[in-house]
């Protein structure tokens, strides 16, 4: 049995019980005769004369001043047995969202800028054209050490900081700061190890801040709104990236300095983290509530226990593999282009940008239509389509290959971009759907490693592949087939995931 309370009337006492099935549904009973299986419905029932209405709810086990009784067995979200807040409505309900996502927008603009456009020209500009190749290929090696370092350290403190502004903005502001003298650093440097240093100093700060955001979403928003709040944050992202890839390369072309490019970058962040650090409020965190912090209880805190986080692990392992697909083809689209469709290699970059902003623009719609769909018809078939839509797209890539046409790259392109943000629009909410409610952002900044790894490995694998042979056209093939086998393997992996173990139930008495 997970928890007990006692109901007490005039005429009787009454044992509410709530234990799991071999399905892993919740079931609630009094003196061991079956009242409520949890499968997901809200109704009404008669139990031995007492009449009781069932219906789902976004707390944690809570017995409130009206005599309501509040089960959950898991779940993230709030401290303790304190109740969510439900967000405003209306207008305000997309003021609330776009301010807890524009600290996103800004983050996503930063690196979206950097990665595609400006730090691959500023390595060839202050490292040399001969060896832009190998200072290009420590870049993610770089941001990878850095994140598994940083994100699960900030995310573990903001678990447990009792700042009274709150334990995620303190992060999110000392991060930004931190994040904005470093870009105005790399800005200015003329040297290429000086250059590394700066950038792993962006990267730092970005991660400080980030991780904690992670957890915050949770804190303040409730679990029936995680696929709301998760498309915000996908449609943030690609608006983010979108800005950072046109501003950055637009600055980078006319302007010919990267101070103004940076510029440009800390402005942006200077900007958008404010409406997040003021106009979301937070609940700070009781130091009666909260272990002291000791290195020991950070090492063992990545101890996860699979009876606990086997739900998580399957999320982990499927958002791994998805990534892998999508960073398999992503950073070869300007090669395919010129070496597969035939384009002018002087218009290499017009076409790979227009080609990435397509993809973003049409990922837009269905993230913010895919987070909220996912509430209601559930996170899997949201999953299910996007990945079959990748994977069919993918396999148009690879029939391209026998039969160029750049007319019909764009339309896959855009295609392509669909299942990306449906998924996108999903992703987040399904972590914390599964997700156990100590150490949110640290954990969350682990489940960030499915997405940090695979833009290391997923290319250093296609480049290998589309190398090792005479014919390029086999090589894509071959190359864009692994990513199809990502694919399929994500959608294969989901299966798996119980997304009914966190389910929560309000029993309200009637006429007691």
């Amino acid at each position: 049995m997970d928890k007990y309370h006692e109901l007490a009337n005039s005429n009787s006492s009454l044992i509410i019980e709530n234990s799991n099935d071999n399905n892993n549904n919740n079931i609630f009973s009094i003196d061991s005769e079956l009242i409520y299986e949890d499968d997901g419905r809200c109704e009404e029932e008669n139990i031995q004369d007492k009449p009781f209405k069932f219906k789902q709810l976004d707390n944690s086990f809570d017995d409130d001043d009206d005599g309501d009784l509040i089960f959950s067995n898991g779940g993230v979200g709030g401290e303790g047995n304190e109740r969510i807040k439900e967000p405003p409505k209306g207008i305000k309900g997309v003021i609330f969202y776009l301010c807890l996502s524009s600290y996103w927008l800004a983050t996503s603009a930063i690196m979206g800028g950097l990665i595609s456009l400006v730090w691959p020209s500023q390595i060839a500009s202050i490292g040399g054209e001969e060896n832009k190749e190998k200072y290009v290929g420590l870049l993610p090696i770089l941001g990878a050490i850095t994140s598994i370092i940083v994100g699960p350290l900030s995310g573990f403190l903001s678990d447990h900081c009792t700042n009274r502004f709150g334990r995620r903005r303190i992060f999110i502001a000392s991060g930004s700061v931190v994040a904005m003298i470093s870009l105005f650093l790399t800005g200015t440097t003329k040297n290429i190890y000086a250059f590394m240093l700066f950038l792993m100093g962006i990267q730092f700060g970005i991660m400080w801040g980030t991780s904690p955001f992670n957890g915050l979403m949770p804190d303040i928003v409730p679990k029936s709104k995680y696929g709301v709040a998760s498309g915000y944050l996908a449609f943030s992202n690609a608006i983010g990236q979108l800005i950072g890839v046109v501003g950055t390369a637009l600055l980078i072309h006319y302007t010919k300095s990267y101070i103004a490019t940076y510029s440009f970058l800390v402005l942006i962040l200077g900007v958008l983290v404010f409406p997040t650090l003021i106009h979301i409020h937070e609940t700070p965190l009781s130091p009666n509530h909260v272990e002291k912090i000791t290195f020991k209880r950070f090492v063992y805190s990545f101890y996860l226990p699979s009876s606990t986080y086997k739900d998580f692990y399957w999320v982990i392992i499927t958002r791994f593999m998805q990534e892998m697909g999508v960073y398999s083809i992503l950073p070869f689209f300007g090669y395919y282009l010129t070496d597969i469709i035939h384009i002018d290699p002087t218009s290499k970059e017009l076409y790979t940008s227009a080609i990435l902003s397509l993809i973003i623009i049409t990922s837009i719609p269905s993230a913010i239509i895919g987070g909220p769909l996912s509430d209601k018809y559930g996170r899997k078939l949201l999953v299910y389509i996007s990945c079959t839509i990748m994977t069919l797209i993918t396999c148009g890539f690879i029939v391209l290959s026998f039969i160029p046409s750049l007319k019909l790259v764009l339309l896959f392109s855009g295609l392509f971009g669909v299942g990306y943000g449906c998924y996108q629009g999903v992703d987040y909410a399904l972590a914390l759907d599964v997700l156990p409610q100590e150490n949110v952002a640290k954990d969350l900044s682990l489940w960030h490693q499915a997405l940090i790894f695979p833009q290391v490995i997923a290319p250093a694998i296609s480049g290998l592949v589309i190398n090792s042979f005479g014919s390029k056209v086999l090589g894509y093939t071959i190359a864009f087939t692994i990513a199809v086998f990502w694919f399929l393997l994500s959608t294969i992996m989901i299966k798996p995931i119980n997304l009914n173990r966190n389910k929560f139930i309000k029993l309200t008495p009637i006429n007691l």
